[in-house]
């Protein structure tokens, strides 16, 4: 596609925003959106914009463009997020919404629910990540401590000797029969020709024999030139796809585009490369031909505030704002004075009535969904509006960069450079006054050699301020975030991850998730919910930047994923780590045994923490995490660890609740048996995680996506038209996704890759593989799901099965 493509996108994209900022916020109050159906349409809206708008700004070549368009990405980014925290406060804190009837009514697929991941949450710190990758492998080549990922493949049992000797006899024998079989059929070709010979009556001279060959090669030469020049017709007006061989040379359009997108990647490059050369020159020309105008202005503002605020009575000059407070910030631009100011008596009788009020207030407002991002989504479009939507580009077909805008866009970073210049030189000045004043004062009263000094006011200030920041002390404040990083390689805590996506968890929408609600049942989340929670309250809130994730409504420091073995919570932790450029760092139970015994896990979990902090966004994977949360020593000792699994809870806990909105840090964790916590372990694990997210097994129309995904991984290409899918599909239910990747890997050998081409895979091979793996059996989901009906949002839909749950708990502590 060609750039005026990504422009006309853009300006689509702007154009709907518009009009959605008007759906939602529009002129008559009683056309608001309110129910959860209106949000849901308004929801699907945005992520349709955001699909296009993340698009058109991978492959938009030019840079000052680009600033302007992420400015709208990120903002539409935080309003999907605010509107999704609002449609599960209006789903009854249930995480998993069903838009499946909403779909239905717009004709849409439930394709336009999957989130893109932006890609330039890991291309944008494209040389960064690949320095932090680089010495990861370096640390983990010095130390030796290259993590496994791949689980061992099941292998077929031993046969008795017995039995191996006869399938050995079985297939000799088969060999045998084949060959004597070849043997025959070339011995009756012979035959068959030689009896051909004679009745043609003998042989054939040389240059007759010359000529018929010579006759059959041009006729065949011929058939094949006209074959091909056909096929090349056919070709070009359409009705007939290209060769895979000759896709290049035939402009297959698909190759064709991948080859236009990276040549732009290159464009791209080379542009915001000129243009970073450019800020630099011009910088300097805005400070040497608006410099000196910038600087006479601050300080004629600055003097006349000194004159203004200047004491009357003693002659004292004003304190000049400290750099921490923002200078001369707000002499040069004062804040609004307030609409009305009342009267001291009507204040305090006001602030009286708000204090009484405050109770019923709040009880008596509606809640609203939130909306700081309409604000920066009416700034993106406004910029839009103002800077691109009338500019003539006719004849910048490379996208360079525009030398006035760019002027424009340096005069508020240079009048801010020079502000902060001007602060120092008018301190100085200040200081020379009040010495003057004081002298002028000292004089008068006969005290000459005595000079004013100043109260140190603000220093005490500053002492309680420096007072409070201390707190703790940082027990490795002495040693560099490279030596910490390096230690918790070498133990194994931040490990390199494959390069797994948040596709690779393959499952299918559930299509009447709206209808079982209707019928008053509350149905589990799908695959593709699970994929979809993870995107906005993981991957989306970390590779935003540090301001989405300050100004998201929900805060998830902590998402909790459960299921049985094997489907899918270790490859999820990875993709959102893969899909942020966070950090992993592994603080399983098992993982850590034997590490930092003692009162030593305090020093690991500050380090672990420390390091995250810094080199944020970094995600935190414990699996197995229910035996941190486990205060039973009876079942701790079951497990044969060296130190008790829960000995990190404490440290833990205590860093966790000092997260704060901006730090990009996520905690996943990862269980199979969340059950094991009971009564005070349960409350703590439910209460500790923000989400819980549960990993089904993969139903029938999941299952129909799985199989041919994983044959496609592990070399098998596309399953044949004849291969029996939905059989399988039937057939495998109740097995893990898991299970699933270890059939094919043990099925799909070197040798049988290489044989796909004559004998596709049947269904009856991977059956057979299939048949020594055991499925998931109905206890341990049923386990699972009795469990999840524990959770605090499906107790609040049923508030008999609350109150019982309450009243059991009341006769346990007084059974104590």
């Amino acid at each position: 596609m060609a750039h005026v493509t990504f422009d006309i996108q853009w300006r689509e994209s702007m154009m709907e925003l518009l009009d959605q900022l008007e759906a939602e916020h529009p002129d008559e109050a009683a056309l608001a959106p309110m129910e959860i159906s209106e949000y849901s349409c308004i929801y699907i809206k945005y992520v349709q914009i955001f699909r296009r708008l993340e698009e058109a700004y991978d492959q938009m070549a030019h840079p000052q463009k680009r600033g302007d368009m992420k400015k709208a990405v990120e903002a539409v980014l935080g309003r999907i997020l605010e509107i999704k925290s609002w449609l599960v406060n209006l789903n009854k804190k249930i995480d998993s919404v069903n838009f499946d009837d909403i779909l239905v009514d717009l004709k849409l697929s439930p394709d336009v629910l999957e989130i893109p991941v932006p890609r330039y949450f890991v291309e944008d710190r494209k040389v960064e990540l690949e320095g932090r990758a680089n010495f990861l492998a370096a640390l983990v080549e010095k130390y030796n401590v290259a993590a496994q990922w791949e689980e061992e493949l099941v292998q077929a049992p031993a046969l008795p000797e017995e039995e191996a000797i006869q399938v050995m006899q079985v297939n000799e024998r088969g060999r045998q029969g084949r060959e004597r079989a070849r043997l025959m059929r070339t011995l009756k070709k012979t035959q068959a020709l030689e009896e051909k010979v004679a009745l043609m009556g003998g042989s054939v001279s040389p240059e007759e024999a010359a000529t018929r060959v010579q006759a059959l090669v041009r006729g065949f030469l011929t058939r094949r030139r006209v074959q091909a020049i056909t096929e090349a017709e056919l070709v070009f007006i359409g009705m007939k796809a290209p060769a895979e061989g000759d896709a290049e040379d035939a402009a297959d359009p698909v190759l064709r585009e991948v080859r236009n997108a990276a040549r732009r990647k290159v464009v791209q490059a080379e542009n915001v490369a000129e243009y970073d050369k450019a800020l630099v020159s011009l910088k300097l020309k805005v400070k040497e031909t608006e410099g000196q105008d910038m600087r006479e202005l601050i300080q004629d503002r600055i003097n006349e505030w000194f004159v203004e605020n200047r004491d009357p009575a003693t002659g004292e000059y004003p304190d000049f704002p400290d750099a921490e407070d923002g200078g001369s910030k707000e002499i040069l631009n004062p804040p609004p004075p307030p609409d009305d100011e009342l009267d001291p008596d009507l204040k305090a009788k006001d602030g009286k009535e708000e204090t009484k009020g405050d109770k019923k207030g709040d009880a008596g407002k509606e809640a609203k969904c939130p909306d700081h991002f309409v604000k920066l989504i009416h700034g993106a479009v406004s910029d839009y509006q103002v800077d691109w939507q009338d500019i003539d580009e006719s004849t910048n077909f490379f996208q360079k960069y525009d030398p006035e805008l760019v002027r424009k866009a340096l005069k508020p970073v240079v009048f801010e450079e020079i502000r902060v210049e001007v602060d120092e030189e008018m301190r100085v000045l200040l200081e020379n006054l009040k010495d003057m004043v004081a002298a002028e004062r000292a004089a008068k009263s006969g005290k000459k050699n005595k000079k004013g000094k100043k109260k140190p006011k603000k220093k005490g200030k500053k002492d309680k301020k420096d007072k409070k920041k201390k707190g703790k002390k940082d027990p490795t404040a002495d040693r560099s975030l490279e030596s910490l990083y390096a230690e918790l390689v070498s133990n194994k805590i931040i490990q390199a991850i494959p390069a797994r996506t948040i596709g690779d968890y393959v499952g299918d929408f559930n299509y009447l998730g709206a209808t079982l609600e209707k019928a008053g049942i509350v149905p589990d989340a799908s695959m593709a919910q699970v994929r979809q929670v993870l995107t906005e309250y993981g991957i989306l809130p970390m590779g935003a930047g540090e301001h989405v994730h300050a100004h998201i409504p929900t805060h998830t420091k902590s998402i909790l994923m459960y299921g049985s073995p094997r489907t899918g919570k270790t490859t999820l932790a990875h993709a959102v780590a893969n899909a942020a450029g966070a950090n992993f760092f592994n603080l399983s139970p098992r993982h850590t045994d034997g590490k930092y015994p003692g009162s030593q896990v305090k020093m690991l979990i500050h380090m672990v923490f420390k390091v995250a902090r810094v080199m944020q966004p970094s995600v935190i994977y414990i699996d197995q995490v229910e035996k941190v949360f486990l205060s039973d020593k009876k079942k701790l000792k079951e497990y044969g660890s060296a130190e008790p699994l829960n000995r990190i809870k404490k440290e833990f806990l205590k860093e966790v609740k000092t997260m704060a909105k901006g730090e990009r840090v996520l905690i996943m964790g990862a269980s199979s048996e969340p059950f094991l916590c009971v009564k005070k372990d349960q409350k703590s694990l439910v209460e500790f995680f923000q989400k819980h997210v549960h990993c089904p097994l993969p139903d029938y129309a999941s299952l129909r996506q799985l199989w041919p995904a994983l044959v496609k991984r592990h070399g098998g290409g596309d399953l044949a038209h004849e291969f029996e899918l939905s059989t399988l599909a039937h057939i495998s239910e109740g097995y893990t996704p898991g299970i699933m990747a270890n059939i094919i890997r043990s099925l799909l050998t070197k040798r049988r890759i290489e044989k796909l081409p004559r004998f596709p895979l049947t269904c009856r091979e991977v059956l057979n593989v299939m048949a020594k793996f055991d499925k998931v059996t109905m206890e341990e989901e049923s386990a699972l799901m009795d469990w999840t009906c524990k959770l605090p949002a499906r107790l609040a839909l049923d508030p008999e099965a609350a109150a019982a749950a309450d009243t059991k708990a009341k006769q346990s502590k007084k059974k104590k």
